[in-house]
């Protein structure tokens, strides 16, 4: 009973972080005008702080992987939580370009910590039969971070001052360091590794290791990719095509955050009911492809609305089902560095696709990012087509 009502804390702390975590990134991109106007920042210079918090986050998934498999989830989460306290103190009150740029890498860095250190930590205190429900809980906690940081913040200054929404997410960060040192981590199958492997055994299951770490990543950065061209240009799309007010596109982001945020906890059900992670995770994906045809090829706001909708809910279908399938199929003794090197590989898709879709942009029409993101889905499902594929051929084989 102890047990069970410490496992319930612990996901209640893995949710609000969660929380913390998004609004915290995404509670700046309103603030932006008001640096450029209130400090003289170039528009350049705003840009090289915008992609500074994906460096970040490119650099930070495999680190807090490292850290997290060396001191443990406690220690882990706790100093993630210090500097992201910090980096919340220091914002309102820095005015250099230099800091400021330290800080927002110093976001991304912690941004990505802790998504590794909730996914790790949730996967670790779940089974197989409910991670995807525990694992839907925080992404409906992601998408709820998402809508309320820009949301917050934009409201907040529009009253206060500039420092008032950092200091609001630095309240939320010691109310969630507190419980964190108050946490007791259960894990369901703690970490002893067998030493009578032998030799050829263990480079077996590193090779098999590295070939995952390959595939997963490829589909995690295709994905990630996809989502940040999606991120980047379809404002500009809804501008110059649809002739959509800034109201409108807003709109548009918020139906996204709703939809993800209500179908993330039922979602993650079906994929423990179903005990087919991937099969959930490609129908994520055609449903995000579904979407972008939806406004590619209607102009009507209701349908192109009606396809944010769809898409919110595949972008919950997919992270809910991949993050359990990892956790599934990962062993607990690889499984924190193995997620973190999953998620700084996707952040490279990040930074770089935008780039790519930018030149597609330039070069053909402002259609040809978002035919380019259905070609980054369409190879991110077949590749888990192929995986599925595989696993099932294999998954009544004895264990080496």
């Amino acid at each position: 009973m102890k047990r069970h009502l410490y496992l319930n804390r612990n996901i209640a702390c893995m949710i609000v972080i969660s929380l913390i975590a998004n609004m915290s990134g995404s509670m700046i991109l309103p603030l932006f005008a008001i640096y450029v106007e209130q400090f003289g920042i170039s528009a350049f210079r705003m840009s090289i702080l915008f992609s500074l918090f994906y460096v970040g986050r490119f650099v930070g998934g495999g680190l807090a992987g490292r850290i997290y498999e060396k001191v443990g989830a406690k220690r882990l989460g706790l100093s993630l939580l210090i500097a992201e306290i910090v980096c919340m103190l220091l914002f309102p009150v820095a005015e250099s370009f230099i800091i400021l740029s330290i800080l927002r890498l110093l976001q991304g860095l912690v941004a990505i910590g802790l998504t590794v250190f909730v996914r790790v930590t949730i996967n670790h205190i779940s089974t197989m039969e409910n991670r995807g429900t525990l694992n839907g809980y925080i992404s409906s906690s992601e998408g709820a971070g998402m809508i309320l940081g820009p949301l917050m913040s934009g409201v907040i200054v529009s009253y206060f001052s500039l420092a008032v929404p950092f200091y609001i997410v630095a309240l939320f960060s010691c109310i969630s360091f507190v419980a964190v040192s108050r946490m007791t981590f259960f894990f369901n199958s703690p970490a002893q590794p067998q030493q009578q492997h032998s030799l050829p055994q263990e480079s077996k299951r590193k090779t098999m290791l590295t070939k995952q770490l390959l595939l997963y990543s490829t589909v995690h950065f295709l994905e990630m990719s996809a989502f940040a061209i999606f991120l980047t240009y379809f404002s500009i799309y809804a501008t110059y095509k649809l002739h959509w007010s800034p109201a409108e596109i807003s709109l548009a982001f918020t139906i996204i955050g709703i939809s993800t945020f209500v179908s993330a906890p039922l979602i993650g059900k079906i994929s423990d009911i179903l005990k087919d992670r991937l099969i959930l995770c490609m129908i994520g994906l055609l449903f995000i492809m579904l979407e972008i045809v939806l406004f590619l090829w209607f102009t009507e706001q209701w349908i192109v609305y009606l396809g944010m909708f769809i898409g919110g809910i595949g972008g919950a279908s997919y992270l809910d089902s991949f993050y359990s399938q990892l956790g599934d199929v990962i062993p607990e003794e690889h499984r924190s560095l193995f997620i973190g090197n999953v998620a700084s590989f996707s952040e490279l898709g990040a930074i770089v696709s935008p780039l790519v879709a930018g030149v597609l942009l330039e070069r053909f029409n402002i259609n040809a990012p978002f035919y380019y993101n259905m070609i980054l889905v369409f190879i991110a499902i077949v590749i888990q087509y192929f995986i599925r594929l595989k696993s099932q051929t294999s998954r009544n084989r004895p264990l080496a």
